[in-house]
């Protein structure tokens, strides 16, 4: 611009900012159940409704840390489908954002299995010649043939170590179609994760990861070894990341990440100190061997954990790859009994459809179930996940059924079972699951909740 004024000719130069490149992170989440008709029972069952709440609740803790390492030449924005919302309107909203007018230069999804043809189909709706889509996960580490005709980008293993590599080179114009993490990240240099990009409102329940993979290889398992070897956090890693939790909530509600938080050699003391002193009330996943270390076990109790959910697994049937957690049926009850003696709530996790199962054995699986002691009951049917070796011994034996990965939702019967179809073992589990979440049972559940956080109150004003 040119002021002129007498014989002198002033020059301004206007500056126009650029804006930096967004990227904007999709978490595919919500409970997905693809059968229609356990998905009606099941939300007149207040068991089944009170989990499905509670797994709505977490935070992606994956985006959220993936998000940590993003250079600051980028905007983030996260968006969190609910699986229920029209695939357009998620893919507008992705496409149009809510912090700013600028589109979106790359679009990262995390989708598990069931959720990954939708991550898909929003790709396509979003994919343009300037906006570049990717999938991470593990769906897309274990099927990633099955990502590529529908994502720009394909990412394999741990996205820590190949994220901020990937951004760099959409910039540059140099991206590949696959890029694959070595399976070497240390959990010792993780981020803090971006809870600020959950907005003002804190989630009800906060997650930490403490242990990434297991030592076990269960063949019905995606997660064990997927990502690379069985990783512990350091707990000075483990402590920040909490710090960080309790400054936006006292006294939280955390749910550990992990496999099978008790699987490692490691000493869990400084860990369940660090939990112990923030307040936090925690759930998590491990196996019924804490059972024969008391001196853990109270360790667990003292510092705040409400629930463990124990993989019993199949009633009928034992899997590979179980290594040291393979029990004969009593001394998993014993575990159970001696975990909730110690004032720990115990989610039996139980596995339906295993070869071997019948009408009768599942008749039976109902009889105990009204009877036993856990505190709490996950179902789930047998489901052969991509990269697990059930998935490729049913495949093999041609007994996987035509249709699409978002069957694979562990209520749906995807395979062809040994002793019964296909539809006779849907029809099955869902009485089954109608039987066990009755409100009868679930209230007879509830008491022994009641009684264990009761003892567990008397036992601390003991002390």
């Amino acid at each position: 611009m040119n002021v002129q004024g007498d014989d002198v000719a002033i020059q301004f130069t206007m500056e126009v900012p650029v804006p930096k490149p967004k990227l904007t992170l999709v978490s595919m989440s919500g409970l997905r159940v693809g059968h229609e008709e356990l998905l009606q029972r099941g939300l007149k069952l207040p068991g089944l409704a009170r989990r499905a709440s509670a797994l709505s609740q977490l935070p992606p803790l994956g985006l959220l840390t993936i998000a940590a390492l993003v250079p600051e030449t980028w905007d983030i924005e996260l968006v969190l489908d609910d699986g229920v919302t029209r695939e357009r309107e998620v893919a507008e909203r992705i496409l149009s954002g809510k912090s700013s007018s600028t589109p979106p230069r790359v679009v990262a999804f995390s989708a598990l299995t069931p959720s990954a043809d939708r991550a898909a189909r929003i790709s396509r709706l979003v994919q343009r010649p300037n906006v570049t889509t990717v999938i991470g996960g593990l769906h897309a580490t274990a099927a990633p043939e099955h990502c590529r005709p529908h994502f720009d980008v394909v990412v394999q293993g741990d996205g820590e170590s190949t994220f901020a590599n990937l951004l760099a080179d959409v910039i540059q114009g140099t991206t590949t179609a696959s890029y694959r993490a070595d399976g070497s990240f240390s959990l010792a240099d993780s981020p803090l994760p971006r809870w600020d990009l959950l907005g003002e409102h804190s989630p009800p329940r906060y997650t930490i990861q403490s242990m990434r993979g297991c030592p076990w290889a269960c063949s019905f398992c995606a997660a064990s070894r997927m990502l690379g070897p069985a990783r512990v956090k350091p707990d000075e890693r483990f402590e920040a990341e909490l710090q960080a939790i309790s400054l936006q909530q006292s006294r939280p509600w955390i749910e550990l990440a992990d496999d099978n938080t008790f699987a490692s050699g490691r000493d869990h003391g400084p860990m369940l100190e660090s939990l112990r002193r923030h307040g936090a009330r925690w759930f998590t996943e491990s196996d019924w061997r804490i059972a024969k270390q008391p001196k853990l076990l109270q360790q667990i109790s003292e510092s705040g954990c409400r629930q463990i959910l124990i993989g019993l697994e199949s009633s009928v049937f034992r899997y590979p790859g179980m290594g040291a957690k393979n029990a004969d049926w009593e001394r998993l009850l014993e575990a159970v009994v001696a975990i909730q003696e110690a004032g720990i709530v115990v989610n039996g996790c139980l596995i339906v459809g295993a070869d071997g199962e019948t009408k009768a054995s599942i008749a039976r699986l109902g009889d105990f179930l009204e009877e036993a002691p856990m505190g709490e009951i996950q179902l789930t049917l047998q489901t052969p996940f991509p990269g697990t070796s059930l998935y490729k011994s049913l495949s093999q034996s041609k007994r996987l059924l035509p249709g699409d990965f978002s069957r694979y939702t562990l209520f749906d019967v995807v395979y062809q079972p040994d002793q019964m179809t296909a539809e006779q073992l849907q029809n099955e589990f869902n009485d089954l699951v109608e039987r066990v979440f009755r409100p009868e049972a679930q209230a007879r559940r509830d008491s022994i909740q009641k009684k264990i956080r009761s003892s567990r109150r008397t036992a601390r004003n003991q002390v």
